[in-house]
């Protein structure tokens, strides 16, 4: 969850009330705010979190990082944040989620649907962590979520909330 087109808080009250997990990915997803310190970082995160609390009368634990932990972009703000970052966050209690499976959805606004299933469905890992961004131009990845869900489904996997027993998806830190 970030700050942005908080018209549809509403969605993230309704999502959280029918068991899924509202995670903070920060208020801005501003890399050049977010990543100019550790400071900078958590005065964001904190932000969205107030936010989210603010919703759903929760404080969220679970994040993930603008770019992943395993983001390059961030050096260019702040050499070695990352490095910092990896376990301050776990210091101040959060958990931090990067994916072992990604849409490609993040390529561009207009990747087709049928794309971004075919990256989707591409992964044959017991356990799936799979990245989707849901930004309002990307709506070929709405589009693409029935045949997903159906697909996996179909090969046997079970789809559940992030929580304390969600086995960590970790990349290399990088920065």
């Amino acid at each position: 969850m970030t700050g942005n087109n908080q018209k549809y808080n509403d969605s993230i009250r309704k999502a959280e009330k029918q068991g899924n997990t509202i995670a903070l990915h920060t208020y801005t997803h501003d890399y050049a705010t977010v990543y100019s310190s550790t400071e900078a970082y958590f005065n964001d995160l904190q932000q969205i979190s107030d936010m989210v609390k603010q919703i759903t009368g929760k404080a969220p634990k679970y994040i993930r990082f603008p770019g992943g932990s395993s983001n390059m972009v961030s050096a260019n703000y702040s050499h070695g944040i990352m490095s910092k970052l990896d376990s301050m966050v776990h210091e101040r209690g959060y958990e931090y989620f990067d994916w072992n499976c990604s849409s490609g959805d993040a390529a561009s606004n207009s990747v087709p649907a049928q794309t971004i299933v075919d990256n989707s469905t591409n992964c044959n890992y017991d356990q799936i962590m799979l990245l989707f961004h849901d930004s309002s131009p990307k709506t070929s990845t709405v589009e693409a979520l029935p045949a997903i869900i159906e697909n996996y489904k179909s090969r046997g996997y079970v789809f559940k909330a992030i929580s304390d027993d969600t086995p960590i998806f970790h990349h290399g830190v990088n920065n």
